[in-house]
């Protein structure tokens, strides 16, 4: 790919930001397993979630064999047609084999499914533009682990369309990828395994910016064996830019709302099933209304 084939769209907070015009064709993605459901063993099996009645199938964008799953790096996503984001990612993490790797700072369309069913441009941009930033559903380090070079490909897999969603620029910072590595921190053995899907809640009533609606809200599922019990666990949040949209101002962690929620609560908002993780939540059984608010990564609620 030459230099005419990549536009500099936007510089912010996260410095110069690239969009390749030209998709990257579907054999570049060769040998890509995805999100692995036996990442913790045949008897603690975590398959991806199920898409309920309230999911509209045509809305869901399909690769050429019919199925939904773009598989990347040691994730997958799947992609929202009409909103041109992901639906939701899911994503392998082995703390253990983790690999600091540099930033990949240009972003991709996939091939694999329709350059129109994906967006790089319209609410991203400047800050003092009050533009977006692209943010990650799949961190960008989340995925990178294992040899060097597995680890470099799956830093470049994080920067494609199907795994970004127009967020308040600081959004994707701080607390939420600490969330995540306490729990590594909290997952049982060596390993330090877990896995996690992300995604935005996409309603009707999202406010319109830039012609595009913006999602108020994002949800993480997070499932591992826990260090307390040696069962396999699920602990769900949510988090919320909504401040931010009424007003044009977020000013720290607290205006995002952040809250562990049970994963009932999750699957009622989004219409996904995460039939594996039936009964395995920290908070099953609880009032589908209660909420933990988290103001440090240290308020979440563990396995007993």
């Amino acid at each position: 790919m030459s230099d005419t084939d990549i536009q500099v769209v936007s510089s912010s907070w996260a410095g110069i930001q690239r969009v390749a015009a030209i998709p990257k064709p579907p054999e570049f993605f060769k040998g890509r397993k995805g999100y692995e459901p036996g990442f913790f063993g045949d008897d603690n099996r975590v398959e991806l979630p199920s898409m309920g009645d309230a999911i509209d199938r045509d809305d869901i964008a399909t690769l050429d064999d019919g199925s939904v799953e773009l598989k990347y790096q040691h994730f997958s996503t799947v992609q929202c047609i009409s909103r041109r984001v992901p639906l939701y990612s899911a994503c392998n993490i082995d703390g253990s084999k983790s690999k600091n790797v540099p930033r990949h700072d240009t972003w991709n369309y996939d091939g694999r499914i329709k350059k129109e069913y994906q967006m790089l441009r319209e609410a991203y941009g400047p800050g003092q533009e009050q533009k977006f930033s692209r943010g990650h559903m799949t961190r960008r380090q989340d995925p990178n682990w294992g040899s060097l070079a597995t680890a470099q490909r799956a830093n470049i897999d994080t920067f494609f369309a199907t795994n970004a969603c127009p967020q308040w620029q600081p959004f994707n910072d701080g607390l939420w990828g600490d969330l995540e590595d306490y729990i590594l921190g909290n997952a049982q053995g060596d390993d330090k395994r877990i896995s996690v899907f992300t995604g935005p809640i996409l309603r009707s009533d999202d406010p319109e910016r830039f012609g595009i609606r913006i999602p108020r809200d994002f949800w993480k599922v997070v499932a591992f064996i826990s260090e307390a019990t040696g069962e396999l666990s699920a602990i769900a949040y949510l988090m919320s830019q909504g401040t931010y949209l009424d007003s044009g101002v977020a000013r720290d962690l607290e205006d995002f709302g952040t809250s562990q929620r049970p994963l009932a609560f999750v699957e009622a908002e989004t219409g996904l099933s995460f039939e594996s993780l039936d009964g395995r939540d920290v908070l099953d059984g609880v009032d589908l209304a209660f909420v933990q608010p988290i103001r440090r990564f240290t308020d979440t609620k563990l396995p007993a």
